[in-house]
């Protein structure tokens, strides 16, 4: 595992400890013997990477398991790390993860991972590297090649991952896929998702100014290449809205909500894109974008299926759509939800809602058995501890990021259509597009199988 010594205390010796301490995790510690391990004990030692924010959030709900000991906390920001310290005091704190790695490899089970988005990857390999579980929020990675490397890496060794879409295991979103895997709409011929929500930025750089004592700058970058901090653009928010950090509204809210899409009609990779946005700027992500996708067909799915996002008050044209109520009055559309147009009707899908099987009056005589619900966090405790596999782990989180990215890069040139070649990971028809599949890590960040 490379480790990187960007800074003096961080030096020759530190990183070869930690490439042994996690080779000898590796080596002693088989996936078995790892699960075994972790059921006979019942107790699963967790670190926490990214706790301020929704890495609070996450840290909160996976130690409300009661099998879960939070043994380390790291943060780039030491306001964040007091407040995780105020609830697991007995942690040990650490602002860089590879150090954590480097003290604390063989006292670590699993990671979950809320770190802004271009430091995912780099934080979940490393993890993998070293033989642990990992809980990594959504979406899963900055780049189309990370994507695919954690999916690999997460396949060899065997450990169990889940990406941080927890909406995937709640009542709505599993009641949606198990109706339209019923097929009482039939096999669907098109999709529609969108988000009101607007994550760009369309000015001038940002003005530099004095990094907070509290923040470690060169830290939070990682892996990004080098630019100034500047108050209230970056950290502690509005990260998504930068191309080098996030990935926009469709990074954001797409991952989510494509999700019982994917899920519902076990969709593969895209085989072509087509923007039709509003010009992105150089560093941040078009205001409105609305972007097709072709797929291949499915078993749920017609041949010549589409689903087309649609995000920044840009919406899709539903005037076909039967959107009126049992009353007979027309509704309007959620501000995010998806639309499944099948054969033999259509379902729409409410972020986040229960769906809705419509003519409402040809399917008012139908019941909708609700899906049970379930705890995102706590599957995946309970997988590391032996239990059932997670059902949004890195092989199916891995594509669908993939799918979603490609989004965020086919936006960067409306009009031009992507024609995308899965097997090969390449965009042959775009050599701009298919330079934006992996980015080059910033000297001193490099992480093996990544870089």
């Amino acid at each position: 595992m490379k480790v990187a010594m960007d800074s003096p205390s961080f030096s020759r010796r530190s990183f070869l400890l930690s490439t042994a301490a996690c080779g000898a995790a590796l080596h002693s510690l088989t996936l078995p013997a790892l699960l075994a391990q972790t059921a006979s004990g019942r107790r699963l030692r967790l670190a926490s990477i990214g706790v301020g924010g929704m890495g609070a959030s996450d840290l909160e709900s996976l130690s409300s398991h009661p099998a879960v000991d939070v043994v380390a906390l790291c943060d780039v920001d030491s306001n964040n790390l007091g407040g995780a310290v105020a609830k697991h005091g007995k942690a040990k704190t650490f602002a860089d993860f590879r150090r954590m790695f480097d003290e604390m490899a063989g006292q670590i089970d699993a990671v979950n991972i809320a770190t802004p988005d271009h430091t995912h990857a780099a934080a979940a390999m490393t993890a993998l590297n070293c033989g642990k579980h990992v809980y990594c929020q959504k979406p899963l990675t900055h780049d189309v090649h990370e994507s695919r490397q954690l999916r690999v890496v997460a396949e060899k060794t065997g450990l169990v991952t889940q990406m941080g879409t927890q909406i995937h295991s709640t009542t709505p979103y599993r009641t949606a896929v198990k109706l339209v895997q019923s097929g009482i709409i039939g096999k669907v011929r098109e999709a529609h998702s969108w988000s009101s929500k607007t994550w760009g930025y369309d000015g001038g750089d940002p003005a530099p100014s004095a990094v907070p004592a509290t923040l470690d700058w060169n830290l939070w970058l990682g892996t990004a290449q080098e630019i100034p901090y500047s108050d209230g653009q970056y950290h502690p928010a509005n990260w998504r809205r930068w191309y080098d950090f996030g990935g926009g509204t469709m990074g954001d809210m797409a991952i989510h909500i494509l999700d019982p899409v994917f899920t519902a009609l076990k969709l593969t990779a895209p085989t072509t894109l087509l923007s039709n946005s509003s010009a992105a700027p150089k560093r941040s992500f078009g205001m409105q974008n609305q972007t097709r996708f072709t797929f291949p067909s499915t078993a749920f799915t017609t041949d010549g299926f589409t689903l087309t996002w649609s995000d920044g008050g840009k919406m899709p044209d539903s005037a076909a759509w039967p959107l009126e109520g049992a009353d007979g009055n027309r509704q309007a559309l959620p501000d995010q939800g998806s639309m499944f147009v099948g054969e033999k009707g259509f379902l729409l899908l409410p972020h986040v809602g229960m769906p809705q099987l419509l003519p409402a009056k040809a399917f008012a005589a139908t019941p909708i058995e609700a899906a049970p619900n379930g705890d995102h966090y706590h599957l995946f405790v309970d997988a590391c501890l032996g239990g059932k596999p997670t059902t949004c782990d890195f092989s199916y989180g891995g594509p669908l990021t993939e799918a979603v990215l490609l989004g965020t890069i086919a936006n960067r040139f409306p009009g031009n259509e992507l024609r995308w070649q899965a097997e090969a990971m390449t965009i042959p028809n775009h050599d701009q597009a298919d330079a934006l599949l992996r980015r080059r890590y910033r000297k001193g960040f490099e992480v093996d199988n990544l870089s």
